[in-house]
């Protein structure tokens, strides 16, 4: 089960932040983190409706993925819980029309506007330069739907190879209020631990002087049924 990850994440709870930003480091994959919040937000609130962008994996990766997590995609997507837009496919189906920054904002548009409760997950945004966008049409995506957004509307966005993305990355910290960095050991590769993951949440009402706190670090093993986290010091992972 993923609950333990979600919990330490900030993420399990009914309501979540307006945005959360997952920054995944070259040479990890974090994919297991959209899979759990995924599966998660769709069993345990069933008014909630959940559109997903899947862009780095398709909607049969993330269905196999949370079915060895006990969430079964499947109901939710018949019933029209889970929306997905998967851009893979689509860009095979109309060849040689590409997947756009249009695409998306028409698919996100239309679903805030029909679901007063609603969380949207896209798994890679940096997928989008691959078509010629830039990185300031990005930053204005999301500042679209994070300013319009309603009280129980939410977004959970992925940022692959975020270290080679400083100044996107820089721009949307702005915008998050929690930010999961997933990042490998620093002490090279070990075989019962995957990477480390941070977690830093915006502190203050007052959103002038807000700041953007570490609140847990913790390490991570993705196994095929579960994700385990570890405090750093526990037996058997000292000095990581």
């Amino acid at each position: 089960m993923a609950l333990p990850l979600l919990a330490n994440c900030g993420l399990s709870n009914q309501t979540l932040p307006r945005l959360t930003l997952i920054k995944q480091q070259t040479a990890v994959d974090g994919s297991f983190l959209i899979a759990s919040v995924l599966g998660h937000r769709l069993k345990s609130d069933k008014d909630t409706r959940v559109l997903l962008v899947a862009a780095q994996h398709g909607y049969g990766h993330y269905s196999s993925a949370c079915a060895k997590l006990a969430y079964n995609l499947g109901p939710a997507r018949d019933s029209g819980q889970l929306l997905v837009l998967d851009v893979g496919a689509e860009l095979t189906q109309n060849y040689p029309v590409c997947p756009n920054v249009d695409t998306v904002r028409e698919r996100i548009e239309t679903v805030l506007a029909a679901s007063p409760k609603v969380t949207i997950i896209i798994d890679d945004l940096t997928y989008l330069l691959n078509y010629g966008h830039t990185e300031t049409e990005l930053i204005q995506l999301v500042e679209q739907f994070v300013a319009r957004r309603g009280p129980e509307q939410s977004f959970v966005i992925k940022l692959n190879t975020a270290d080679l993305f400083e100044w996107l990355c820089a721009n949307l910290d702005d915008l998050a209020q929690t930010e999961v960095r997933l990042e490998t050991l620093s002490s090279g590769n070990f075989r019962e631990v995957d990477g480390r993951l941070s977690v830093s949440r915006m502190v203050g009402d007052d959103e002038l002087i807000c700041l953007k706190q570490q609140e847990k670090s913790v390490l991570y093993k993705v196994n095929d049924r579960n994700v385990k986290v570890f405090v750093p010091g526990e037996i058997g992972i000292k000095h990581l």
